[in-house]
């Protein structure tokens, strides 16, 4: 006898999980079903200075709009430089002019850097190759069009106190973790800013546009000199979000949102022919 499988799917409309609605929405209670506290609820929590990508596109595209509409164009070469890159801050503020444009005004195809962090932890020193993209391309062009006097030799991220000056100095980290602080407030972003976040924000685009695939993730954690693949998605934060989602998407004991209803789960029928 032949087998005959029927696969039914046991949804009629798929129910994705509203994650703003679970916090929002359903989370207040009515009015006087509890009272306010009465005693000290404080309790001890390990400080947390942690720094988060930007995990979205409009958001990225919102705070270059913002930094070029207010004449703001070192900042905007900074961001996007320092997203596409994916150096650390110690890197990233020593980049010259020199590294990215040759002797003939044109922008290369990508050059090398030996990271400050690893040439000193690794048996071995390699150098980093970056390759420049159009989005580089762009946010540079759009500050020498707006800027004076630049030399190749130049730092690419001056500090602002020297302009007007002779002197040459990159821009200190601490303005760096300020620029980005100022940009998530002045813009209601609810993302932890701070020098990690360009950084992160690069890898994390990286594994979505790769579609979380773990070559991906191999090569990512290689660039960073991360010991373990756990070690990078914890970084990237793309652990916190699983655990985030893990916590929501149970809801066992409920019989309107559990993960069986929300699920793609199919039924499987077997008739004997």
């Amino acid at each position: 006898m032949a087998e005959i499988i029927i696969i039914r799917d046991l949804r009629k409309e798929p129910k994705p999980i509203d994650m703003d609605i679970i916090r929002n929405n359903t989370r207040r209670l009515k009015a006087g079903l509890i009272a306010l506290a009465t005693e000290d609820t404080s309790y001890e929590l390990a400080d947390d200075h942690t720094s988060e990508p930007i995990k979205s596109m409009d958001d990225i595209i919102d705070i270059s709009k913002y930094l070029i509409a207010n004449k703001r164009y070192r900042d905007n070469m900074l961001f996007i430089v320092g997203i596409n890159f994916g150096l650390r801050v110690s890197d990233l503020r020593l980049l010259r002019f020199s590294h990215l444009i040759n002797e003939e005004f044109a922008f290369r195809d990508s050059f090398s850097v030996l990271e400050q962090k690893t040439s000193t932890t690794r048996k071995k020193r390699r150098n980093r190759s970056i390759t420049i993209n159009r989005a580089v391309i762009d946010a540079i062009t759009l500050y020498l069009e707006n800027a004076s006097d630049v030399k190749l030799s130049d730092y690419m991220f001056r500090s602002e106190s020297n302009r007007g000056c002779s002197s040459n100095k990159p821009i200190h980290r601490n303005s760096i973790d300020r620029v980005l602080k100022s940009i998530a407030k002045d813009l209601g972003l609810g993302n932890k800013m701070a020098t990690h976040s360009m950084r992160k924000t690069f890898a994390y685009h990286q594994m979505v546009m790769s579609g979380n695939d773990p070559r991906k993730l191999l090569l990512l954690q290689k660039m960073f000199g991360h010991s373990t693949s756990a070690q990078t998605l914890d970084y990237i934060g793309i652990t916190g979000e699983e655990i985030e989602e893990a916590y929501l998407k149970l809801n066992l004991g409920s019989e309107t949102c559990n993960y069986l209803i929300d699920g793609d789960l199919l039924e499987r029928e077997v008739l004997t022919a």
